[in-house]
């Protein structure tokens, strides 16, 4: 009985972390545009896929915090006090929470504290490029 009892506890766990990354939405960045995805609510961490479509994938994706889930705060990583960033060698800006679009980038963020409630991802690209973005966010670091 306490192994059944054991195994439904480890499938239960198993299963509530699959469905713990959530996908906001898939949509093409396509030349000089701004795009905002939809607010994550809690995420800890926030992960964007870049795939290249046309021209050179250029452009920044960056990290916005909200406590109302309307207005919207830039946040500061610098020092790490609020989070992280990778890959390194593609953060850009004085706040180290913007990332240079690159062919192929996977960019993720880890949130530490839970000062903000929501966060959301613009994706700002450049003229001459389509990329296609995807992303996904977790309650989980």
């Amino acid at each position: 009985m306490k192994r059944i009892a054991l195994f439904l506890t480890v499938l239960f766990a198993v299963c509530s972390m699959s469905f713990a990354q959530r996908t906001i939405a898939s949509q093409d960045l396509e030349g000089a545009e701004t795009i905002n995805f939809a607010s994550m609510s809690n995420a800890k961490t926030v992960t964007v896929t870049c795939t290249n479509v046309g021209g050179t994938s250029d452009g920044t994706l960056t990290l916005f915090g909200s406590t109302n889930g309307t207005t919207w705060s830039f946040l500061n990583f610098l020092g790490g006090e609020l989070g992280t960033a990778s890959p390194k060698a593609s953060i850009t800006g004085a706040d180290l929470n913007q990332v240079t679009i690159t062919t192929a980038l996977v960019a993720t963020w880890w949130i530490k504290p839970d000062i903000y409630p929501y966060h959301k991802i613009q994706a700002v690209g450049t003229s001459g490029d389509t990329t296609t973005l995807a992303v996904n966010w977790s309650k989980y670091r």
